[in-house]
């Protein structure tokens, strides 16, 4: 990402911040130890920052001092409008998100120029899905690409990978987003608030964005006219998280199971949510239409889940969580001495301690 062109650049930063963090200009001086006037000319781009200021900032507003002085990247700043002196939590969260979606596209450029993050060695060329029809089979086709053309998918951050989108789960509140930097490489944030099935549903749809070659999608604010793509998204995620065939095979294999109780199974094998195991379901005609409503209000219970097979579904994209690849990539960062070892921990989002990073080898002069 290149560097800002000026002092105004500078303060529009934070000012979206400020707001973002729901401070007022009052409250942020005070925080700052400067008078208020001089956290107006900032933001109007009149007044320099110093070094110790920036700083200053960084910690109150919680963001890294390169999210002040770096320009977004450009498909993100086509979306964005500035943020109005009162903004609600909505607006609020699409742009504390795109922080952290801007922040881990950072990171994840610099490994690359390291030459320790690669774009996707196998990508299928991603192309328009114009339609539900075509979006199932583009989700089959990519499945047999990676070599899963049935059963349940691992872990999402590992799926992920495999087509060269990084993924991490941030302690907030959100749904998710992701930016492609180049064809074949990207990014995506997860939030780690929803349920664990619904985060997985997040996951396959920035994977689907991605695959289809969106160089932007945020599912903070979903505009109107984003409705009908976000509709073709949504069928490639059901197919790829659950093929319709799967479903109509665990079907036929348990014809006399009880409706409810295969639908438990199916839920905890794929690890999904109950919405989208359910709507999986009708899709492959194995329930009633009629059910379905019913069936919807029995969200199956721990207790369900441990009578029917005997297991809670583990969770998948808990926070912090990265992809595997991405964590060698860091590991390797700091082992050949590029980063420090609280970096190489900030870097995997405070998963490890420093005292738990890998043991470097130590030579002994004989």
């Amino acid at each position: 990402m290149q560097a800002v062109q000026g002092w105004p650049e500078v303060g529009e930063r934070v000012r979206d911040m400020r707001l973002a963090r729901g401070l007022s200009q009052a409250a942020l001086a005070e925080e700052l130890g400067i008078d208020r006037t001089a956290v107006v000319r900032i933001e109007a781009g009149e007044r320099q920052v110093s070094a110790l200021e920036l700083g200053h900032l960084s910690d109150i507003l919680r963001v890294p001092i390169a999210h002040f002085v770096t320009q977004p990247p450009a498909a993100v700043t086509t979306y964005r409008t500035l943020l109005a002196d009162d903004p609600d939590q909505g607006a609020r969260d699409r742009v504390l998100l795109d922080v952290d979606l801007e922040a881990h596209a950072r990171d994840a450029e610099w490994l690359k120029d390291q030459g320790l993050l690669e774009r996707a060695p196998h990508l299928i060329t991603p192309g328009l899905v114009g339609d539900a029809e075509a979006a199932v089979e583009l989700a089959r086709d990519v499945r047999r690409q990676i070599g899963i053309p049935s059963g349940s998918l691992g872990p999402l951050a590992e799926v992920g990978e495999l087509f060269g989108l990084y993924i991490v789960v941030v302690d907030r509140d959100v749904s998710g987003a992701s930016l492609q930097l180049e064809p074949g490489f990207g990014v995506a944030v997860i939030g780690g608030h929803a349920q664990p099935g619904r985060r997985r549903w997040t996951a396959a749809h920035e994977i689907g964005h991605h695959l289809t070659g969106d160089a932007y999608h945020s599912d903070v604010g979903v505009a109107a006219s984003d409705a009908e793509k976000e509709k073709v998204i949504d069928a490639f995620v059901g197919e790829f998280l659950l093929p319709t065939d799967d479903v109509r095979a665990a079907w036929s294999g348990a014809a006399q199971a009880e409706p409810y109780s295969q639908l438990v199974r199916i839920a905890a094998e794929y690890r999904l949510s109950w919405s989208s195991t359910i709507a999986s379901a009708s899709r492959a005609d194995v329930i009633d239409r009629r059910d379905v409503q019913g069936l919807r209000a029995r969200t199956p219970t721990r207790g369900d889940f441990l009578e029917i097979v005997g297991y809670e579904p583990p969770a998948d994209l808990t926070p912090g969580t990265t992809g595997p690849g991405w964590k060698r990539a860091v590991f390797a960062a700091w082992r050949n001495g590029r980063i420090s070892a609280e970096r190489a921990v900030q870097l995997v989002h405070n998963t490890l301690t420093v005292g738990d990073l890998p043991q470097l080898e130590v030579f002994v002069k004989q």
